[in-house]
């Protein structure tokens, strides 16, 4: 058993071996890069495995693997750096012109996918012979819902997308990470037989709606507040070096307040992080601050989503490749596609999603542009153990292996052909 010390080096040294590899062979965008090679890394341990079974190389791997907190890794400490990070970045200006079309997408497209996908997800796991309960069905369209920010905003920085429908995706990536947070917890807590007051009945759509509500905008109140009390304390600083610390100290402290008191802690720091990043805040910082302090946020941003990305990879030698894992593997996608594109087209019939005319070309933009990532394989991996958790986990995984590879690399030449992006500039950097 290592040290929790000894494991973060671990998973840091391996990253950093892998991160290595994908400069210096495949040269692919950190998150693909680093996926594919933990998925190579996968296969090379069942391959040794399966040619010398008594050198026990892939219990190894998994003994090794499964000391790590996922949920607790992700979801209670990386998210909130990821999502600061972002926000931080993120042009305050465009989203807020955007920023009821990005609302309706992230709480009512939300909601749309998570339906559909459960409905899809139930469908198939019939058609393979296995009684999928519907409330395990919903838990599966809950945490495979959300366009996840880390993703979609590594997209963005390597696609040259019009400016609007930029501000449109990452707005609603940043804060519907947070909706499904919310409606996966109250799913879960009904599939498991608690319920919301411990009541294992029937469900109370008025108390989750409460709940969700009370979580949201508590979250994003704390957020507000402790942000803005940042904000005046940067205008009495002028030392760079403190003015980076309160920055850490910020996020941190808003995330583990929600945390505490049961808030939305991924919609606080959004909140946060984009109060941080406006013109007020930056007006309160030293000149070297500006300098420094949002290539620092890129460096914590660019090395959390390498290890994040990386381990997502690992986690697949979990999977037994059974027949019905493959047909939900392959089945995923389709799955989550079809549901991100109805989730996007209603909406869109009747309200001009950024700001033009409704048409094929932007609902196929936006639904390709609806990348999924970590966090839902993290909330998979905080279910809690039982038949229905491999072949989520098994589907989800399908999810973002494909919007991690497929979607995310073939963006730039859809949004070109579509006219919503245009060629990157020569010598660019993409990523």
């Amino acid at each position: 058993m290592l040290t929790l010390f000894e494991l973060a080096a671990l998973i840091l040294g391996v990253t950093a071996a892998a991160s290595w590899i994908n400069a210096n062979t495949v040269k692919l965008p950190v998150a693909v890069g680093l996926m594919l090679v933990g998925l190579g890394f996968t296969a090379v341990a069942l391959g040794i495995d399966r040619v010398m079974p008594a050198w026990g190389v892939a219990d190894t791997f998994r003994t090794l693997q499964g000391q790590i907190d996922y949920p607790d890794l992700v979801l209670n400490f990386m998210l909130a750096y990821l999502l600061f990070a972002g926000a931080l970045n993120v042009n305050l200006g465009a989203l807020a012109r955007r920023g009821w079309a990005a609302g309706i997408l992230a709480i009512v497209g939300t909601v749309i996918t998570a339906v559909l996908a459960a409905a899809g997800f139930w469908g198939v796991c019939h058609l393979i012979g296995y009684d999928m309960p519907v409330t395990w069905a919903l838990v599966f369209g809950a945490l495979i819902s959300p366009t996840d920010p880390i993703a979609v905003l590594a997209m963005t920085r390597r696609t040259d997308l019009e400016p609007q429908l930029q501000a449109q995706l990452e707005g609603e990536a940043l804060f519907n990470d947070g909706v499904a947070v919310v409606l996966f917890k109250a799913i879960l807590a009904y599939a498991v037989g608690q319920g919301l007051g411990g009541d294992a009945g029937a469900v109370d759509l008025n108390a989750i709606a409460q709940h969700a509500l009370i979580e949201a905008l508590g979250g994003m109140a704390v957020g507000l507040v402790m942000a803005a009390i940042a904000v005046l304390i940067l205008y009495a600083v002028e030392d760079w070096i403190t003015e980076t610390l309160i920055s850490v100290a910020t996020a941190t402290l808003v995330y583990a307040v929600n945390l505490h008191f049961a808030l939305s802690g991924p919609l606080g720091v959004v909140v946060a992080g984009l109060l941080m990043g406006s013109a007020w805040a930056n007006r309160g910082l030293s000149s070297r601050a500006r300098e420094t302090i949002h290539p620092f946020w890129h460096v914590i941003d660019e090395g959390m989503n390498a290890v994040l990305f990386f381990l997502v990879g690992i986690k697949a030698i979990e999977l037994k490749m059974e027949p019905a894992m493959v047909v939900l593997i392959l089945a995923g996608p389709v799955i989550i596609l079809i549901a991100r594109w109805v989730s996007v087209a209603l909406p869109g019939s009747a309200l001009p999603l950024i700001g033009k005319k409704a048409s094929l070309k932007l609902y196929n933009v936006l639904t390709w542009a609806g990348v999924r990532g970590g966090l839902s394989i993290a909330m998979v991996l905080s279910l809690p153990d039982n038949a229905e958790k491999p072949l989520i986990f098994a589907a989800s995984l399908g999810v973002v292996v494909f919007s991690i590879v497929v979607q995310s690399m073939t963006m730039e030449r859809l949004a070109i052909r579509t006219g919503y992006g245009s060629p990157r500039s020569k010598g660019e950097p993409t990523h």
